[in-house]
Protein backbone atom coordinates (compact mmCIF):
# COMPACT_ATOMS: atom_id res chain seq x y z
CA UNK A 1 0.00 0.00 0.00
CA UNK A 2 1.19 3.54 -0.72
CA UNK A 3 -0.15 7.03 -0.15
CA UNK A 4 -1.38 7.42 -3.74
CA UNK A 5 -4.69 5.51 -3.31
CA UNK A 6 -5.45 7.57 -0.21
CA UNK A 7 -4.50 10.77 -2.05
CA UNK A 8 -6.75 10.01 -5.05
CA UNK A 9 -9.63 8.99 -2.77
CA UNK A 10 -9.42 12.11 -0.60
CA UNK A 11 -8.96 14.39 -3.62
CA UNK A 12 -12.03 12.93 -5.34
CA UNK A 13 -14.17 13.08 -2.20
CA UNK A 14 -13.36 16.75 -1.56
CA UNK A 15 -14.06 17.68 -5.19
CA UNK A 16 -17.37 15.80 -5.10
CA UNK A 17 -18.37 17.45 -1.81
CA UNK A 18 -18.54 14.25 0.24
CA UNK A 19 -15.56 15.24 2.40
CA UNK A 20 -14.63 18.57 3.98
CA UNK A 21 -11.21 20.01 3.17
CA UNK A 22 -8.82 19.29 6.05
CA UNK A 23 -7.68 21.92 8.51
CA UNK A 24 -5.18 24.31 6.96
CA UNK A 25 -6.67 24.00 3.47
CA UNK A 26 -9.34 26.66 2.91
CA UNK A 27 -11.45 26.46 -0.26
CA UNK A 28 -13.39 29.59 -1.21
CA UNK A 29 -14.34 28.76 -4.82
CA UNK A 30 -17.82 27.40 -5.58
CA UNK A 31 -17.38 26.52 -9.26
CA UNK A 32 -16.29 22.87 -9.59
CA UNK A 33 -13.38 23.55 -11.95
CA UNK A 34 -12.07 26.53 -10.00
CA UNK A 35 -12.49 24.61 -6.75
CA UNK A 36 -10.42 21.70 -8.13
CA UNK A 37 -7.70 24.10 -9.25
CA UNK A 38 -7.66 25.85 -5.86
CA UNK A 39 -7.53 22.49 -4.09
CA UNK A 40 -4.58 21.26 -6.13
CA UNK A 41 -2.74 24.53 -5.55
CA UNK A 42 -3.23 24.08 -1.81
CA UNK A 43 -2.04 20.48 -1.94
CA UNK A 44 1.02 21.52 -3.94
CA UNK A 45 1.87 24.03 -1.23
CA UNK A 46 1.43 21.67 1.74
CA UNK A 47 2.66 18.51 0.00
CA UNK A 48 0.86 15.24 -0.70
CA UNK A 49 2.03 13.46 2.51
CA UNK A 50 0.78 16.32 4.72
CA UNK A 51 -2.53 16.42 2.81
CA UNK A 52 -3.07 12.67 3.23
CA UNK A 53 -2.13 12.83 6.92
CA UNK A 54 -4.62 15.68 7.54
CA UNK A 55 -7.44 13.88 5.72
CA UNK A 56 -6.71 10.59 7.49
CA UNK A 57 -6.90 12.39 10.83
CA UNK A 58 -10.44 13.54 10.01
CA UNK A 59 -11.87 10.03 10.27
CA UNK A 60 -9.21 8.34 12.38
CA UNK A 61 -7.63 6.33 9.56
CA UNK A 62 -4.25 5.01 10.64
CA UNK A 63 -1.60 4.95 7.92
CA UNK A 64 1.80 3.47 8.84
CA UNK A 65 4.57 6.06 9.17
CA UNK A 66 6.64 3.97 6.76
CA UNK A 67 4.20 4.89 3.98
CA UNK A 68 4.84 8.59 4.56
CA UNK A 69 8.60 8.06 4.81
CA UNK A 70 8.78 6.07 1.57
CA UNK A 71 6.51 8.34 -0.49
CA UNK A 72 7.93 9.15 -3.93
CA UNK A 73 6.22 11.89 -6.03
CA UNK A 74 6.96 9.80 -9.14
CA UNK A 75 4.34 7.33 -7.86
CA UNK A 76 1.64 9.81 -8.82
CA UNK A 77 2.62 9.77 -12.50
CA UNK A 78 2.75 5.98 -12.48
CA UNK A 79 -0.69 5.79 -10.88
CA UNK A 80 -2.22 8.13 -13.45
CA UNK A 81 -0.60 6.14 -16.26
CA UNK A 82 -2.01 2.89 -14.88
CA UNK A 83 -5.49 4.38 -14.58
CA UNK A 84 -5.29 5.60 -18.16
CA UNK A 85 -4.14 2.19 -19.38
CA UNK A 86 -6.97 0.48 -17.51
CA UNK A 87 -9.48 2.87 -19.07
CA UNK A 88 -8.24 2.25 -22.61
CA UNK A 89 -10.67 0.01 -24.53
CA UNK A 90 -9.36 -3.25 -25.95
CA UNK A 91 -8.64 -3.06 -29.67
CA UNK A 92 -10.33 -5.58 -31.93
CA UNK A 93 -8.52 -7.14 -34.87
CA UNK A 94 -10.81 -5.18 -37.21
CA UNK A 95 -9.83 -1.91 -35.53
CA UNK A 96 -6.15 -2.73 -35.88
CA UNK A 97 -6.49 -3.57 -39.58
CA UNK A 98 -8.63 -0.55 -40.45
CA UNK A 99 -7.38 2.53 -38.61
CA UNK A 100 -9.71 5.50 -38.69
CA UNK A 101 -8.81 8.45 -40.87
CA UNK A 102 -7.31 11.29 -38.82
CA UNK A 103 -9.78 14.04 -38.07
CA UNK A 104 -9.00 17.58 -39.15
CA UNK A 105 -7.76 19.70 -36.21
CA UNK A 106 -10.30 22.10 -34.77
CA UNK A 107 -9.71 25.79 -35.16
CA UNK A 108 -9.56 27.69 -31.88
CA UNK A 109 -12.95 29.03 -30.83
CA UNK A 110 -13.63 31.69 -28.21
CA UNK A 111 -15.87 29.60 -25.97
CA UNK A 112 -15.92 28.15 -22.46
CA UNK A 113 -13.66 25.34 -23.74
CA UNK A 114 -10.84 27.86 -24.01
CA UNK A 115 -11.18 28.63 -20.30
CA UNK A 116 -11.10 24.91 -19.51
CA UNK A 117 -7.83 24.50 -21.42
CA UNK A 118 -6.35 27.32 -19.33
CA UNK A 119 -7.49 25.70 -16.09
CA UNK A 120 -6.02 22.39 -17.24
CA UNK A 121 -2.62 23.95 -18.03
CA UNK A 122 -2.59 25.95 -14.80
CA UNK A 123 -3.19 22.76 -12.84
CA UNK A 124 -0.56 20.70 -14.69
CA UNK A 125 2.07 23.43 -14.41
CA UNK A 126 1.77 23.42 -10.61
CA UNK A 127 3.79 20.19 -10.58
CA UNK A 128 6.95 19.65 -12.65
CA UNK A 129 6.31 15.89 -12.67
CA UNK A 130 2.85 16.39 -14.17
CA UNK A 131 4.25 18.72 -16.85
CA UNK A 132 6.87 16.08 -17.69
CA UNK A 133 4.11 13.48 -17.89
CA UNK A 134 2.05 15.74 -20.19
CA UNK A 135 5.04 16.15 -22.51
CA UNK A 136 5.46 12.37 -22.63
CA UNK A 137 1.75 11.90 -23.42
CA UNK A 138 1.88 14.46 -26.24
CA UNK A 139 5.02 12.91 -27.72
CA UNK A 140 3.28 9.53 -27.86
CA UNK A 141 -0.04 11.10 -28.87
CA UNK A 142 -1.64 8.93 -26.18
CA UNK A 143 -5.27 10.07 -26.31
CA UNK A 144 -6.65 7.88 -23.48
CA UNK A 145 -3.89 8.99 -21.09
CA UNK A 146 -4.46 12.63 -22.03
CA UNK A 147 -8.18 12.26 -21.37
CA UNK A 148 -7.48 10.71 -17.96
CA UNK A 149 -4.96 13.42 -17.06
CA UNK A 150 -7.32 16.22 -18.11
CA UNK A 151 -10.06 14.74 -15.98
CA UNK A 152 -7.74 14.48 -12.98
CA UNK A 153 -6.35 18.00 -13.46
CA UNK A 154 -9.44 19.92 -14.59
CA UNK A 155 -12.37 17.59 -13.85
CA UNK A 156 -13.15 17.62 -17.58
CA UNK A 157 -12.33 15.12 -20.33
CA UNK A 158 -10.53 17.08 -23.06
CA UNK A 159 -9.44 15.95 -26.50
CA UNK A 160 -5.72 15.93 -27.23
CA UNK A 161 -5.99 17.33 -30.77
CA UNK A 162 -8.31 20.12 -29.63
CA UNK A 163 -5.82 21.06 -26.93
CA UNK A 164 -2.94 21.21 -29.41
CA UNK A 165 -5.02 23.27 -31.85
CA UNK A 166 -5.91 25.75 -29.10
CA UNK A 167 -2.39 26.10 -27.70
CA UNK A 168 -0.79 26.24 -31.15
CA UNK A 169 -3.06 29.03 -32.34
CA UNK A 170 -4.08 30.85 -29.17
CA UNK A 171 -2.78 34.21 -30.36
CA UNK A 172 -5.50 34.22 -33.03
CA UNK A 173 -7.96 34.83 -30.20
CA UNK A 174 -5.91 37.68 -28.73
CA UNK A 175 -5.64 41.39 -29.39
CA UNK A 176 -3.15 42.99 -31.77
CA UNK A 177 -0.60 43.80 -29.05
CA UNK A 178 -0.48 40.21 -27.79
CA UNK A 179 -0.33 38.85 -31.34
CA UNK A 180 2.65 41.08 -32.12
CA UNK A 181 4.43 40.20 -28.88
CA UNK A 182 3.88 36.46 -29.41
CA UNK A 183 5.24 36.60 -32.96
CA UNK A 184 8.28 38.68 -31.98
CA UNK A 185 9.23 36.67 -28.89
CA UNK A 186 8.62 33.33 -30.59
CA UNK A 187 10.97 34.40 -33.35
CA UNK A 188 13.62 35.57 -30.88
CA UNK A 189 13.43 32.43 -28.75
CA UNK A 190 13.51 30.10 -31.74
CA UNK A 191 16.61 31.95 -32.98
CA UNK A 192 18.28 31.38 -29.61
CA UNK A 193 17.28 27.73 -29.82
CA UNK A 194 18.88 27.37 -33.26
CA UNK A 195 22.03 29.13 -32.03
CA UNK A 196 22.30 26.78 -29.05
CA UNK A 197 21.69 29.58 -26.53
CA UNK A 198 19.23 27.61 -24.43
CA UNK A 199 20.53 28.97 -21.12
CA UNK A 200 19.67 32.49 -22.26
CA UNK A 201 16.29 31.29 -23.54
CA UNK A 202 15.60 29.59 -20.20
CA UNK A 203 16.45 32.80 -18.31
CA UNK A 204 14.04 34.76 -20.50
CA UNK A 205 11.29 32.17 -20.05
CA UNK A 206 11.81 32.24 -16.29
CA UNK A 207 10.95 35.95 -16.33
CA UNK A 208 14.32 37.30 -15.21
CA UNK A 209 13.90 41.06 -15.63
CA UNK A 210 17.61 41.94 -15.87
CA UNK A 211 18.16 39.31 -18.56
CA UNK A 212 15.27 40.64 -20.63
CA UNK A 213 16.37 44.26 -20.37
CA UNK A 214 19.89 43.37 -21.49
CA UNK A 215 18.58 41.08 -24.22
CA UNK A 216 16.29 43.73 -25.75
CA UNK A 217 19.23 46.12 -26.23
CA UNK A 218 20.97 43.57 -28.47
CA UNK A 219 18.30 41.32 -29.99
CA UNK A 220 17.54 42.30 -33.61
CA UNK A 221 13.88 41.45 -33.01
CA UNK A 222 13.55 44.00 -30.17
CA UNK A 223 16.23 46.66 -30.43
CA UNK A 224 14.14 48.94 -32.65
CA UNK A 225 10.89 48.52 -30.67
CA UNK A 226 10.55 51.18 -27.94
CA UNK A 227 7.28 49.62 -26.75
CA UNK A 228 8.95 46.25 -26.07
CA UNK A 229 9.34 46.83 -22.34
CA UNK A 230 9.57 44.18 -19.64
CA UNK A 231 5.97 44.93 -18.67
CA UNK A 232 4.92 44.41 -22.31
CA UNK A 233 6.74 41.05 -22.30
CA UNK A 234 5.15 39.92 -19.02
CA UNK A 235 1.63 40.98 -19.95
CA UNK A 236 1.53 39.57 -23.47
CA UNK A 237 3.86 36.56 -23.29
CA UNK A 238 4.94 35.36 -19.84
CA UNK A 239 1.51 35.72 -18.25
CA UNK A 240 -0.10 33.79 -21.08
CA UNK A 241 0.80 30.22 -22.12
CA UNK A 242 3.43 30.94 -24.77
CA UNK A 243 6.35 29.79 -22.55
CA UNK A 244 4.68 26.39 -22.14
CA UNK A 245 4.13 26.23 -25.90
CA UNK A 246 7.78 27.01 -26.55
CA UNK A 247 8.88 24.29 -24.09
CA UNK A 248 6.60 21.74 -25.77
CA UNK A 249 7.85 22.76 -29.21
CA UNK A 250 11.44 22.42 -27.99
CA UNK A 251 10.55 18.88 -26.88
CA UNK A 252 9.42 18.03 -30.41
CA UNK A 253 5.67 18.55 -30.04
CA UNK A 254 4.07 19.70 -33.29
CA UNK A 255 1.07 22.02 -33.33
CA UNK A 256 -1.54 22.15 -36.11
CA UNK A 257 -1.90 25.50 -37.82
CA UNK A 258 -5.38 26.94 -38.17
Amino acid sequence: MSLIPYYLQYLSEICEGTRQAPEGLALSEQDDLKKALQLQAGIAEMGIPAFVRACAAQDGTEIPQSEYDSFDPAELNAAIAQLAAAAQPQETQETKEAPAAPAAPQEPVRTETRDIFEIFLDSVCLDDDLLTYLIDILKRHAEPEFTKLSHAAARTELKLDDFLAWLGNMELLAGEEEQACAAIMDKALHRLEQEGEMELAAALLSGDETTFKLFRTQAPELVHLPDATYEWYCKNYLDRYYPVRFILHHQGIEFPQA
